[in-house]
């Protein structure tokens, strides 16, 4: 071949504290085919594109906010038949590339995911990301309705990407999974899932970082049951159950700080219950807040 056949695709935002590692690891890939790295900025104040510059890799710059726009400008430059996704805050282990690119050995694989791991946690917000499955992807990869391979540690063939459209920009979160429903649509077939695949991720490390990750979780999902009311209706039935989730992890933090001074439970059970509280009430805040003020949002002509 006379170009590469992956192209690896970063968008990035203000991530000058870790693309560098996520660099340096791409970059000592072992057994990987031939590849290029491509950056796009999304707008960054804190001297990122300057760092990614001293790698030598491809820069690129998207004015249009959000992960969509971002990598539909590295797809759209890429000269790979293949595209790898990862994100700025990742670190690739050495046979990331190779193992997540084998998958397309098979002519029948459109769509691959790798496995996430979050890094060793030191505070209660990392742990209960790390706990609370949130990343796991074999579990998300044959998810119904909407199987996903997240854009985080995923890899497509980029004919494929194009004929779809890419990334829909409307999508400012959950546009990963977006994106994986209308790849299958057009080509039906499971998600090639790779855990050899496997990339390192760094978790939200406070209150207020989780917080927000929450919020823009439930805005995302939100968006899909606009975007999808044909699969995704939402009716009082769902909102009941979701009533009686969001109160039953409310109070369960109670029962087990009884359960603490009693020593029949532990604190890491505790801790989960807590945040598990806090993630639940600022989910759901995130989501009525989109889906009740964008009643129109993705409808179609």
């Amino acid at each position: 071949m006379n170009g590469p056949r992956v192209s690896v695709i970063i968008p990035v935002l203000n991530g000058a504290g870790t693309i560098a590692g996520t660099l340096r690891a791409l970059q000592t890939q072992t057994g990987a085919p031939p590849h290029e790295i491509i950056v796009v900025d999304n707008g960054s104040t804190d001297g990122t594109p300057e760092l990614v510059a001293q790698f030598g890799v491809t820069l690129l710059h998207e004015t249009t906010r959000g992960a969509a726009a971002a990598r539909n400008c590295g797809i759209r430059a890429a000269r790979g038949e293949i595209i790898a996704h990862c994100d700025g805050d990742t670190i690739p282990t050495r046979r990331w590339l190779a193992e997540l690119v084998a998958a397309f050995d098979d002519p029948a694989v459109t769509l691959a995911a790798g496995r996430i791991v979050s890094y060793p946690p030191k505070t209660g917000a990392e742990r209960y990301l790390a706990a609370c499955g949130v990343y796991d992807v074999e579990r998300a990869s044959v998810r119904n309705p909407f199987p996903l391979a997240p854009s985080g540690n995923m890899a497509v063939r980029r004919a494929a990407a194009l004929a779809v459209g890419g990334f829909a920009e409307m999508m400012i979160t959950a546009e990963d999974a977006d994106f994986c429903h209308r790849i299958l649509s057009v080509y039906p077939g499971a998600i090639a899932y790779r855990p050899a695949a496997l990339l390192f991720h760094r978790n939200r490390p406070d209150d207020a970082s989780l917080r927000r990750q929450a919020w823009v979780y439930g805005e995302g999902v939100a968006r899909m049951y606009r975007r999808y009311p044909d699969i995704l209706p939402w009716n009082v039935g769902k909102i009941a159950l979701v009533a009686a989730r969001t109160l039953g992890r409310a109070v369960a933090p109670l029962g087990l700080m009884l359960g603490r001074r009693l020593a029949v439970t532990t604190a890491e059970k505790l801790e989960y219950s807590v945040y598990h509280r806090l993630w639940t009430w600022w989910f759901w805040c995130g989501f009525f807040r989109f889906y009740y003020a964008n009643p129109t949002f993705g409808q179609r002509p």
